[in-house]
């Protein structure tokens, strides 16, 4: 089943599973915001005021070893129409032999 969840708590679940990796990798938030090469206020903004640029919240999930959760941002799936498969199917079937008439 599809889970809904407005925008507000895709953040608090951002913030959660973010600072859950941070202490299960025992780095402290100074640590990880001089890898990551964020300011500390930056990811305490982030932690308690739930805003951060889309640049630093890519750096620190990458410091924190975390580019599987990024794959969905920067995958795209085109999504093509019944028709538009069918013409694709056509487009790959070979094509059929011709004899030569000498």
């Amino acid at each position: 089943m599809i889970e809904l969840k407005t925008p507000s708590e895709i953040i608090d679940t951002l913030v959660e599973n973010i600072e859950k990796q941070r202490i299960r990798t025992k780095i402290k938030q100074l640590e990880l915001c001089q890898n990551a090469e964020v300011p500390l206020s930056t990811y305490q903004n982030f932690i308690y005021q739930k805003k951060i640029s889309l640049p630093s919240l890519i750096k620190i999930m990458y410091t924190l070893k975390m580019w599987d959760n990024l794959k969905g941002l920067i995958e795209y799936e085109d999504v093509v129409s019944i028709d538009d498969m069918r013409r694709m199917h056509k487009k790959k079937q070979l094509p059929k032999r011709v004899k030569d008439k000498k």
